[in-house]
């Protein structure tokens, strides 16, 4: 009986160490939930930059070389290589009459690349108005069709070919005329005398000129001044860039 009593009263107290037990265990895991904070979201970083529209650089064409530029220019005018005012300033009086303007065609075979001849004073109108010598000289000129005055400019590939020329003009039209040797502006000329005109002739470079008078115009002793301020005149045209107006007519 006392053994029975000791069992009931082990599972006794076997029981209510379980239920203590369980209140224990309950005790830890009921209760509030941990709440864990959010997680912060990193802001992503935004950078703005600004829309910069590039414009575009542009750069002027480089100019256009001519094809001529190889070659000497010519005067478009009269007006350009000799004006009629120079002439009549050189002269001592004026030439009435037409002035004409001829620009000749190249002839490359030869080595010329172009040629301008200017015409003053037509002899059948042309009035002298200096003195009545001139004038009768004129009128008795004016049968004939050659002008008062006539210039020419011609440009050729090269120097070589331009001194050429000269050099066989002057000797076919001094067989019938005095040759004198002389200069304008330093560079080495070729006055040529005859009894129906007076003649210069130069080159400068891969240029020409060539200038012809009437002795109804001036007398031949007069021609050689006259000749080489004619030829000072016509060189200006054409020169180069470097030598200034100022330069150029300070002399």
């Amino acid at each position: 009986m006392a053994a029975a009593i000791g069992r009931a009263q082990f599972r006794a107290v076997i029981v209510a160490a379980t239920l203590l037990g369980g209140l224990a265990l309950s005790g830890c895991t009921v209760g509030s939930p941990t709440v864990q904070p959010p997680t912060p979201t990193p802001t992503p970083s935004v950078t703005i930059t600004p829309s910069i529209s590039a414009t575009p650089a542009v750069s002027s064409p480089a100019p256009s070389v001519a094809s001529s530029a190889s070659f000497p220019l010519l005067p478009a005018g009269c007006s350009q290589l000799l004006p009629l005012g120079t002439l009549d300033r050189i002269l001592g009086f004026g030439l009435l009459g037409q002035v004409t303007y001829l620009r000749a065609a190249p002839v490359l075979q030869s080595g010329r690349t172009g040629r301008v001849t200017c015409s003053y004073g037509n002899p059948a109108t042309a009035t002298v108005g200096a003195t009545p010598s001139h004038a009768t000289a004129s009128a008795s000129a004016s049968t004939s069709t050659t002008p008062l005055v006539q210039v020419s400019y011609i440009t050729y590939t090269d120097a070589a070919i331009a001194a050429a020329r000269v050099q066989a003009t002057v000797e076919a039209d001094g067989a019938s005329g005095v040759v004198t040797p002389t200069t304008v502006n330093g560079k080495p000329a070729d006055i040529v005398i005859g009894a129906k005109s007076s003649e210069l002739l130069m080159s400068d470079g891969a240029r020409t000129l060539v200038i012809v008078m009437l002795p109804a115009v001036i007398t031949p002793d007069k021609a050689p001044a006259a000749l080489k301020a004619i030829a000072q005149a016509m060189l200006l045209f054409g020169r180069p860039p470097s030598a200034s107006p100022t330069a150029a007519g300070s002399s």
